[in-house]
């Protein structure tokens, strides 16, 4: 996780995010923003769950940094994936310390940046474009601004997995920016939009998909959606335990049977934070990029 240093309304990603919403005052948004991620920390780490802290810089500012799961990710064989974003004051969140940092971890073994390999006009935002079924080796996308087919189809190939491309729209039938917001997937779990794919058929495909080895599978509304109900990760403890990771808001939106469903499989770790929701656009699977 990533301890902001200007967290605030980003106005270079609002057109394709309509999850942001603006405040007044930017200096209070901020200290809202840092007690409810400084709370959000104390309680997963409570919770004995792992976590490791980088700090932002606060210049140049770097509104969005408290979603860090968009310009890395690390992999069970070693590598680290950079990734190129959209917003040029996203590029910025990309630092060599915080690289250094990830290269120094004994399960390092490659950094593939590709930023370095990707055309100007392509954009893959990590965990945010890309949501991976592990357990089945497959990549998963929804198309947008922010997600480019070919370096989606480059990074299943590099971690020999196999690309599902989809076309996912919220209510007003707006491009959703990022996957993350349609679907949750682990090994045991998923919870997954399926009303908000445009295309009934791939609807279908990915609820065979991932029923596959009696997965507990939670379809949402377009409603639950909005609410974040899908931006949610599945974690482990230190004693092996399997937690569900997700926001109060979320948690509010669900119906009692799917709270259920989901507490069988991975007891719910609730994390108020809502002005990290409502100003930035994101929950919290995007403050949370996975160490292998």
């Amino acid at each position: 996780m990533l301890r902001p240093a200007a967290f605030g309304f980003n106005s270079q990603t609002a057109g394709s995010n309509s999850f942001q919403q603006v405040l007044d005052n930017t200096n209070a948004v901020h200290l809202k923003a840092l007690a409810e991620f400084d709370a959000a920390v104390a309680e997963i780490r409570a919770a004995g769950v792992q976590v490791e802290l980088l700090h932002d810089q606060a210049e140049p500012p770097k509104p969005d940094a408290i979603f860090l799961n968009n310009w890395f990710s690390t992999h069970a064989n070693g590598h680290l994936l950079l990734y190129p974003m959209l917003a040029p004051n996203r590029q910025l969140e990309v630092r060599p310390e915080h690289i250094a940092w990830l290269e120094s971890r004994p399960a390092h073994h490659q950094t593939i940046d590709l930023r370095l390999t990707a055309a100007s006009n392509q954009v893959l935002e990590g965990t945010g474009s890309i949501v991976f079924d592990h357990a089945h080796q497959l990549a998963v996308a929804v198309k947008s601004v922010r997600t480019s087919p070919e370096l989606l189809q480059e990074v299943a190939a590099l971690l020999g997995y196999k690309a599902l491309l989809l076309e996912a729209a919220d209510a007003q039938n707006r491009e959703i920016y990022h996957t993350n917001v349609v679907m949750s997937i682990s090994p045991r779990l998923a919870i997954c939009c399926f009303k908000a794919l445009r295309d009934p058929d791939q609807a279908a495909l990915l609820a065979a998909l991932l029923q596959r080895n009696g997965r507990r599978v939670v379809p949402v509304s377009m409603d639950q959606m909005q609410s974040f109900c899908c931006n949610a990760l599945v974690v482990q403890t230190t004693d092996g335990q399997p937690r569900t990771i997700l926001s109060e808001t979320a948690w509010n939106a669900f119906e009692a049977y799917q709270k259920l469903w989901i507490t069988e499989v991975a007891e719910p770790l609730v994390l108020r934070i809502p002005t990290i929701e409502s100003v930035g656009g994101g929950s919290v699977r995007c403050m949370l990029a996975e160490l292998w």
